[in-house]
């Protein structure tokens, strides 16, 4: 089954952040840092609005600040005995049965509303078999009994468009260029 956190980053809540924060850093200043990255403002037609709640999105800590907040919910996850994936706020809990997912999604909806004000967008959760799902442009497989992972097919279809539009723009270059053009998009 798939969690999709509503607006996650939009909505983090500062002051719980800061205290999971806390639990690891003991640095006042740098605690005092971290307050004043999440508060920066933004800037929108000229004008700065003031961020009560959020962090920056595409920002380089966004992903480990939403690891930070998000760690009571893996130990929930794990203290339940729920095998699960999860990278920032995408999260895949495997579970075996439909009525189990429902379940689960209704009890993990209710503890990342009470304890770390978050909402999980029913419209975009689901449950399903594990194959019928993409995670992280992967989804899984079943070939001859085994399960596989493999690329999903509209992640491959938009890699391969993409390939190929930067190569018709390559024709003509030399090939340490095309190389330097093609790498960055097939690290991912």
């Amino acid at each position: 089954m798939d969690i999709d956190l509503e607006k996650f980053f939009d909505r983090v809540n500062h002051d719980i952040l800061m205290s999971r924060i806390a639990r690891f850093v003991d640095d006042e200043r740098v605690l005092k840092l971290i307050r004043r990255y999440l508060e920066a403002g933004l800037m929108r037609d000229g004008v700065e609005e003031v961020r009560s709640t959020g962090t920056p999105q595409g920002g380089p800590l966004s992903p480990c600040l939403s690891n930070i907040l998000l760690t009571d919910w893996d130990r929930e996850l794990e203290r339940r005995g729920l095998v699960f994936c999860r990278y920032a706020d995408d999260c895949n809990i495997y579970v075996r049965s439909e009525t189990a997912g429902r379940r689960v999604l209704a009890r993990m909806t209710a503890f990342l509303r009470d304890r770390l004000k978050l909402r999980v967008n029913e419209a975009k959760s689901a449950c399903g078999r594990a194959w019928e799902r993409k995670f992280l442009r992967y989804t899984f497989t079943r070939f001859r009994e085994k399960v596989r992972l493999r690329f999903a097919r509209e992640s491959e279809a938009r890699l391969r468009n993409r390939i190929r539009e930067l190569m018709r723009m390559g024709r003509g270059r030399r090939i340490d260029r095309v190389i330097e053009t093609l790498n960055p998009l097939l690290r991912g």
